[in-house]
């Protein structure tokens, strides 16, 4: 079978599975736990409309993601039901995460129709292969509070076997259960595009302010409008993200309202940016 013919029958194969609903951009997880101690994930869509979870992956796929999601070491999560994004936001339990498409296919019939059932992660975008550039191992997870646990899949339903995968047209998905995090402020300092730097910074900021990449984004642009990445531009924007970030904490941790919080912080952040541009250049 000649290369134009293998393209063809995997263009097929993707648009039948998408009609279907079997592909999904994954951009967030949450971590739970059964009821005999054993880790799965929860998966949710990547676009911000889709609120509700797309599937869980079960310790028997779970070396199947990619190695930004963490695995060894978790104990317990929410376990009582499947948050909606907001919820688990809400609730401190929802990771961002690089995008990355996965297929799908059909379980067992319940009384909401068949249940769908992960397969395997098709392709990366292009945040999501940055972030598998270096050689390692797995990290870690962060340690989850236990709560009651759901049943798992009985063995009839673990032996379900996912689907031939449709071509990886990237060849992406190779390897990705082998490689770990690369570092976030480098690649940050060294981003070319304003989506590189406000994920990378993300990565290195995130906390109860700094919940999703809109909302870097968001304060860059309050910062400096017009922004673009540069060698000089970039260290001082994540400095200035970091200052925004601590002296609204200190702010309204006094007490003060939000909207005092956030003109004192921007501030203080836009003043330490154009401190540290001085010298000329981006």
């Amino acid at each position: 079978m000649n290369q134009d013919t293998l393209e063809q029958v995997a263009k097929m194969l993707r648009s039948q599975m998408k009609g279907a609903g079997h592909l999904w951009w994954i951009g967030g997880f949450v971590y739970g736990q059964t009821s005999n101690g054993d880790v799965f994930v929860i998966l949710y869509p990547a676009a911000d409309h889709l609120k509700e979870k797309v599937v869980r992956v079960y310790d028997y796929d779970l070396k199947k993601l990619p190695a930004f999601i963490p695995v060894e070491g978790v104990d317990g999560g929410d376990t009582e039901a499947n948050p909606s994004k907001e919820q688990a936001r809400r609730k401190g339990i929802y990771h961002e995460c690089p995008a990355f498409e996965i297929c799908t296919f059909d379980g067992k019939d319940t009384q909401m129709g068949k249940e769908r059932r992960f397969g395997e992660v098709l392709r990366l975008s292009k945040a999501a292969r940055e972030a598998l550039g270096q050689a390692g191992q797995r990290p870690a997870a962060p340690a989850q509070p236990q709560r009651p646990a759901e049943q798992r899949p009985t063995q009839g339903q673990a032996r379900q076997r996912p689907p031939q995968s449709p071509l990886d047209e990237e060849g992406a998905a190779a390897g990705v259960g082998t490689l770990s995090l690369p570092d976030y402020r480098a690649l940050a300092l060294a981003a070319k595009t304003e989506a590189e730097f406000d994920y990378a910074a993300y990565m290195v900021l995130k906390n109860g302010l700094y919940t999703a990449v809109a909302r870097i984004t968001a304060v860059r642009q309050a910062i400096v409008i017009g922004w673009k990445p540069g060698e000089r531009s970039n260290a001082a924007m994540l400095s200035a993200l970091q200052i925004y970030r601590d002296k609204r904490a200190e702010v309204e941790g006094r007490g003060e309202d939000e909207k005092a919080a956030k003109q004192f912080a921007r501030q203080e952040a836009m003043s330490a940016y154009n401190e540290a541009i001085k010298g000329g250049g981006r």
